[in-house]
């Protein structure tokens, strides 16, 4: 694989992550704050959709420049059920976020708030996240 192309690409994946994680942990910064207030301020309640957004492009990101990786570097091999563990755990991650995404989006365009199952879903982002990327991680020693 050409260096410029496996360089973008995983410029990109990174890029991804770092999106996803700052989605994923602004979002438990909000639901703190929105706790320790007892009723969530408009102000916080606003930001939920744009990471909900932050979270969708990023793990957008991943999959892309990660499937691309996967392809034009390991021609789609079997890389072992570490591996293959990360993209189910990837799989799941990215089901959850377009839910959050979806509930986010019409919870906002109806003007009410989210429904209560909802934060407790995004809680569940960062820990895939960590254990996808502790896959990764032991996958490309």
């Amino acid at each position: 694989m050409d260096l410029t192309v496996n360089f973008v690409l995983k410029f990109l994946h990174i890029l991804g992550l770092m999106l996803g994680a700052a989605a994923g942990f602004g979002t438990m910064v909000v639901a703190r704050q929105a706790r320790r207030a007892g009723a969530p301020s408009p102000e916080l309640m606003a930001l939920r959709p744009h990471f909900a957004t932050f979270g969708l492009a990023g793990i957008v990101l991943i999959w892309l420049s990660g499937l691309a990786l996967w392809l034009l570097r390991y021609d789609l091999a079997n890389l072992g059920p570490a591996y293959t563990l990360k993209l189910v755990v990837a799989l799941v991650l990215l089901g959850v976020i377009l839910a959050i995404y979806q509930v986010s989006r019409r919870a906002a365009k109806a003007g009410t708030p989210p429904p209560s199952w909802l934060p407790k879903l995004g809680m569940t982002t960062p820990i895939l996240t960590l254990l996808a990327m502790g896959l990764g991680v032991w996958v490309f020693i």
